[in-house]
């Protein structure tokens, strides 16, 4: 399997998903947008990979890439490619689909439930994983459901967490891909928010220290598993 990575920020990587990718033997290939790199409109990969970013998905005079980004999802959707889409990404991938995305009344940042909705299990995808789930949460942008997709993911913060296009499309509000390291190294660089039960933000202290991270690993493999199964099914014409 190759895996294409759009990486939007440096303290954004892969996590989980490269301890995932490196114990199957997959090859890895790195867009790294945040550096100039282009997007790799001329190649060939089984599974795309859009992490987030500390960019926003409107704010296109400040980042215009995210116009040639979200024209590019649209092709790769009409063309059937297999995606997994976090935090940004996924909000960039609701406005290729002609959502939006806006700025909610508060952030969400640190270890917050995540709840499926009814029948969402039965998508190849969701298959086996949990319900309610308690993962990683580090944003105040959140995108609409587009009309070709079905919401799978919310809770009581947000009321939309996850969506779902075709069989093979998964986009993410939440972060369950990232690892001890990566929260460790963000928190040490990015913006500290005082923490306020209100906002529903999180103290450092509490967000290093909450064991959350192997149900995060649990998930996170699950998931990347399911899209293995999805992307090996013979195509029509293969049958």
């Amino acid at each position: 399997m190759i895996i294409q990575v759009i990486q939007h920020d440096p303290l954004l990587p892969l996590g989980y998903i490269k301890d995932w990718a490196n114990e199957n033997n997959y090859q890895i290939n790195t867009a790294k947008i945040y550096e100039g790199d282009p997007l790799p409109v001329d190649e060939t990969f089984d599974l795309l990979v859009i992490l987030g970013g500390r960019q926003t998905a409107y704010e296109t005079e400040n980042y215009p890439f995210v116009v040639e980004e979200a024209e590019w999802l649209r092709k790769l959707v009409d063309e059937n490619q297999s995606m997994l889409a976090i935090c940004l990404g996924a909000q960039i991938l609701s406005t290729a689909l002609g959502g939006e995305v806006q700025r909610m009344a508060h952030m969400e940042i640190g270890w917050h439930y995540l709840y499926e909705v009814e029948d969402a299990a039965q998508h190849p995808l969701l298959k086996g994983l949990p319900s309610e789930i308690r993962l990683f949460q580090h944003h105040q942008d959140f995108f609409s459901i587009p009309e070709r997709a079905e919401k799978v993911y919310y809770n009581q913060n947000c009321n939309n967490q996850g969506f779902v296009v075709n069989d093979n499309i998964l986009a993410l509000q939440f972060h369950p891909e990232i690892d001890a390291i990566g929260i460790e190294e963000f928190l040490a660089k990015d913006q500290i928010y005082e923490p306020d039960e209100e906002v529903l933000v999180q103290t450092e202290k509490q967000i290093i220290n909450d064991e959350k991270f192997e149900a995060g690993r649990k998930y996170l493999y699950n998931l990347m598993d399911n899209y293995k199964a999805v992307i090996n099914q013979p195509r029509p014409h293969e049958v």
